[in-house]
């Protein structure tokens, strides 16, 4: 989050900079213009297929969807002096001024910029169950004891659909997950992490896997 935060202001400092100086780059903006309409698209497509529980199987596709459209949105706001493409782009950068400002007086828009990066946030790690099956660990949000665990299921060749989710675990700092059993009415793991937690190390997790079929 620190880094995501970080990222911001340095995008924002960038595009305030473009706009006092009055840039003109007129071949560098449709390059910009161009980057930032297709990974919008590509981030509409994205979070289509959240709603059906379905990700790209790259660990950092849709992270780097993201990053690109924030990236190239927000600078084109400050190299732009077109009207229609400064409400475009003004539509993402103006909020994250507004929050970012604010954010220095006031924790609560930290909720804002960390319910925006979560949903593009690669996971933690990512084991292997079988050819077919794969673990996940992600960063549980602010609610959670510990890190949310992730079964997911390849499908389509090139999607990985969720299957089970286990939050009922306060397990931090996992390092390694161990498959000992993977079967349609048992699954077996031993979980390897900092050792922070009153759990044992290895930590024997045994989900209910009702909803992975």
């Amino acid at each position: 989050m620190t880094n995501f935060l970080v990222l911001i202001a340095v995008l924002l400092i960038i595009s305030l900079v473009l706009i006092l100086t009055k840039s003109d780059f007129p071949k560098l903006e449709k390059i910009i213009k161009r980057i930032s309409f297709y990974s919008l698209i590509g981030i509409i497509i994205c979070s289509i297929f959240l709603v059906f529980d379905l990700r790209f199987k790259g660990k950092y596709t849709t992270t780097i969807l993201g990053l690109t459209f924030l990236i190239s949105t927000v600078i084109l706001f400050g190299l732009t002096k077109k009207t229609g493409t400064k409400i475009y782009s003004g539509i993402l950068t103006i909020p994250l001024a507004i929050f970012g400002v604010s954010s220095l007086i006031w924790e609560m828009p930290i909720i804002f910029f960390y319910l925006l990066a979560m949903p593009f946030h690669p996971p933690i790690a990512k084991f292997e169950i079988d050819k077919k099956h794969n673990i996940e660990v992600r960063d549980g949000g602010f609610m959670a004891c510990g890190e949310s665990l992730f079964i997911t299921e390849t499908t389509v060749l090139i999607m990985d659909k969720l299957k089970h989710v286990g939050n009922n675990s306060c397990v931090t700092g996992i390092n390694k997950i161990e498959t000992l059993e993977f079967k349609e009415d048992k699954a077996d793991f031993l979980i390897y992490h900092d050792g922070k937690t009153e759990f044992k190390n290895p930590y024997k997790y045994q989900p209910e896997i009702k909803n992975v079929w």
